[in-house]
């Protein structure tokens, strides 16, 4: 099933909105658990090359991608927590989608930059209407430890025990700071696509302080995100 977006009016150029959602105090709900997967990438080399970060290759263990519309996968790991409900559409309860294995941008050279063991995680401070940012964000776990990219337009989908999320990556502020262009920001260069196996259980949806819903309006209302020119 594809989950249901609730009625929202953001105007035109909106394209999601974070929310908490209400729900009633320990509510039972089905929750589901992401157990393993992949996660593919596809990035826009020529613009990354453009703004000085030129892709090389990769690093330790990566898989392959799910299609040849993406460049790279790579592997969730056992140490991902990241559960969710089908309550008010899509409700992420909390934890997050960890991977193995990572890429390399100008390998071989001074400014040689290795990123990698992904996490993809939530921080409701980060949604931005401007750029389409969710609040779903790309953090390198490898050696910065910096988020890398925001994700705009995430659009989730449940068939039986598969989950997929597809999404659009943004240059974050950070990545923006190394890069010393703080005009990227919000700049659109790729996209991912998760494709996990989840468990479901029923359990006790928490107080509505600690439950953070995600309530995503059409492709008819998606923001315009800046292109690097």
């Amino acid at each position: 099933m594809r989950f249901n977006p609730l009625p929202t009016v953001l105007g035109a150029t909106t394209a999601a909105l974070v929310t908490t959602v209400l729900m009633p105090s320990q509510a039972q709900a089905a929750t589901f658990t992401v157990e393993s997967g992949v996660t593919s990438v596809f990035l826009d080399t020529e613009t990354l090359s453009s703004v000085g970060l030129t892709l090389t290759g990769t690093v330790g263990e990566v898989a392959a991608p799910v299609s040849d519309e993406f460049l790279v996968g790579f592997n969730i790991t056992p140490d991902t927590d990241f559960t969710f409900s089908d309550e008010a559409g899509f409700t992420l309860v909390g934890g997050s989608i960890e991977h193995t294995g990572g890429v390399v941008f100008n390998g071989d050279t001074a400014a040689e930059l290795a990123v990698g063991d992904f996490s993809i995680g939530f921080d409701a401070a980060r949604a931005d209407e401007t750029t389409g940012a969710t609040g779903f964000f790309v953090q390198d776990v490898l050696t910065t430890g910096a988020v890398l990219f925001d994700i705009a337009g995430v659009v989730p989908s449940l068939e039986g025990d598969a989950l997929t999320i597809d999404g659009e990556l943004l240059v974050s502020e950070e990545l923006s700071g190394v890069l010393q262009n703080p005009d990227l920001v919000g700049a659109a260069v790729g996209s991912a696509q998760v494709n996990a196996s989840v468990s479901e259980t029923m359990a006790s949806v928490p107080e509505p302080s600690t439950a953070i819903g995600l309530v995503l309006a059409g492709a008819g209302v998606m923001a315009a995100r800046r292109k690097l020119t």
